[in-house]
């Protein structure tokens, strides 16, 4: 009984509040009211004994901090349809400099022995290996730079002007066009994963036009690369590659006719010059250890044109 007297009396005090109060609420004073802002209307007829509600806040301009100038109508519209104009910076000396010549190196006569092959594998990447066919170590040596992720190339034997031996896979003026491809491609397939081919030799078989031809219908069916070594002046490989379509450059320096660390330093200069001359330049050397030693030490420290793959010289 006690519990419900009391539980009358709150709401008869409630009650009281909300229908009486509301009449004796000053509302010119509702901004020192601590509670939401409600609703107040005079009572009348209609609105007597009507709960108070929640108004909408007013749309009030939002403060700016005493810091910061408040923009004009002008600026606010020009900074939301316009964009903002940069200027762009002054270019600098470094933006200016011409890109550094390029030079790339091959080694050809891999895959005689060990000895060669290991030195020419522990030479930088971009170094291109040149494998001889149906040699000891050519599948081997193909195998392990394969892993390395170098650019292999087949070092084709092609006859030459003083009569050498061409050993296993040569090809010579006197074969008919049938024996010549199925020899060349015999000799592609024995050294895997090749991208490209170059002449070994070839001082007399370059400069026939239709033998360049055979061998560059078979370099286009596999969409290999030929490099011309170019062992004569006459040679017209690289003529006959352009003409039908094969990727190919020409050898500009032979590093190691002569096999002194003096005489490669001195070709090896030359090749730098001819970079610096013409923008790129490739040159070829043999797995003698005077060359490979040399190229160890010269293309591991600091150089004046940049060593790249032969792939990005072909054109």
């Amino acid at each position: 009984m006690f519990k419900r007297s009391i539980v009358l009396g709150v709401l008869l005090g409630f009650s009281s509040w909300s229908w009486a109060g509301a009449d004796e609420i000053d509302v010119t004073q509702k901004d020192l009211l601590p509670f939401p802002k409600l609703d107040q209307v005079p009572s009348n007829t209609q609105t007597k004994g009507m709960f108070p509600f929640v108004l909408p806040a007013p749309e009030a301009p939002h403060p700016w901090p005493p810091l910061f100038k408040k923009p004009s109508k002008e600026e606010v519209v020009q900074s939301t349809t316009e964009d903002p104009v940069i200027s762009p910076s002054a270019m600098s000396e470094m933006d200016a400099l011409p890109k550094p010549p390029k030079i790339a190196v091959v080694i050809d006569d891999v895959g005689y022995n060990r000895r060669g092959m290991d030195a020419s594998l522990a030479l930088p990447l971009p170094v291109v290996l040149a494998i001889l066919p149906e040699t000891p170590y050519a599948k081997k040596a193909a195998k392990k730079a394969r892993l390395q992720e170098r650019v292999i190339i087949l070092h084709a034997p092609m006859e030459n002007e003083r009569e050498l031996k061409l050993g296993p896979g040569g090809l010579y003026v006197k074969m008919d066009e049938q024996s010549f491809k199925e020899t060349l491609r015999a000799d592609l397939d024995s050294v895997p994963n090749v991208t490209g081919a170059n002449n070994h030799m070839g001082s007399l078989l370059t400069t026939h036009r239709q033998h360049m031809e055979w061998v560059m219908d078979v370099m286009a069916e596999r969409s290999l690369f030929f490099i011309d070594s170019l062992t004569s002046a006459k040679s017209v490989a690289h003529v006959v590659a352009t003409e039908r379509g094969v990727p190919t450059v020409t050898r500009d320096v032979f590093l190691d006719n002569v096999r002194t660390q003096k005489a490669i330093d001195l070709q090896f200069q030359k090749l730098l010059k001819k970079a610096h001359e013409h923008g790129s330049a490739i040159a070829i050397g043999h797995p003698y250890p005077e060359t490979t030693d040399y190229l160890q030490k010269r293309l591991n420290a600091p150089l004046s044109a940049q060593l790249v793959t032969i792939n990005q010289l072909l054109k």
